[in-house]
């Protein structure tokens, strides 16, 4: 199945036998995941599929299926039991997740991609005094709610965790990033969660390949100059 996490055209989805594409939803033997060659909106999904073990390859985008990464990031976690044990978690977990997608977004809209550095230094700061403070005092509280674990629900992994996770070593790596380290490190269950995610065996076994770190050094590189020619996978 070719799932995209960048924003669909008209012409890259598929209208026809959704029967047959609904039949290959449930039980899917592969994935190819397209997305351009950086963490970012391509993260989360790869950390899913990471932690799941299924076959996929990374790919650049051309004709896919299913498009728009928080559409498949439901899909593969709700495949792959990420998504809690009964419908009440189910929807409490959208909220979380959909919540950290939002601010991602407002970063990437508001900061992100501000040409003048001094005047992205700026945006940051003014990011990380409204948003990002407000962000972090929700998400602690509703850690602190479940015990300070570093899962918002129970004691399991869920999707809202990985997503989160994903957002903050995102943040991490942009341009005036120092700025956010003294607000993530007084949330000790903020802090709790990125070593609970980082800790999974199959998550760390990622983090560690070179394929990681190789998309870890082009994000990097990319946000410091995001008008610079994207990098090659």
């Amino acid at each position: 199945m070719a799932i995209d996490t960048v924003t669909p055209d008209a012409t890259h989805l598929t209208y026809k036998n959704t029967d047959a594409l609904s039949a290959t939803f449930k039980n899917p033997t592969s994935f190819k995941l397209l997305y351009f060659p950086i963490n970012s909106n391509g993260a989360t999904s790869r950390e899913i599929l990471t932690i799941a073990q299924a076959r996929w390859e990374n790919l650049v985008p051309k004709d896919v299926v299913l498009a728009e990464a928080g559409v498949i990031e439901q899909y593969l976690a709700k495949h792959f039991d990420l998504m809690g044990n009964n419908g009440y978690e189910e929807n409490l977990i959208k909220s979380f997740h959909s919540s950290t997608a939002s601010l991602h977004s407002l970063h990437a809209t508001t900061v992100a991609f501000i040409p003048d550095w001094e005047a992205r230094k700026k945006a940051m700061e003014t990011f990380r005094d409204g948003p990002f403070t407000q962000w972090v005092a929700i998400h602690d509280k509703h850690l602190r709610d479940n015990g300070s674990n570093g899962h918002y629900i129970g004691e399991k992994l869920t999707l809202a965790d990985i997503r989160t996770s994903n957002l903050i070593e995102h943040l991490l790596l942009q341009t005036g990033a120092e700025c956010l380290v003294g607000i993530i490190e007084r949330s000790s269950s903020l802090r709790r969660l990125q070593i609970e995610v980082a800790h999974d065996s199959r998550v760390d076994k990622w983090r560690s390949s070179q394929a990681y770190k190789s998309l870890t050094d082009a994000t990097r590189r990319y946000f410091s100059d995001p008008f610079a020619p994207v990098p090659k996978l």
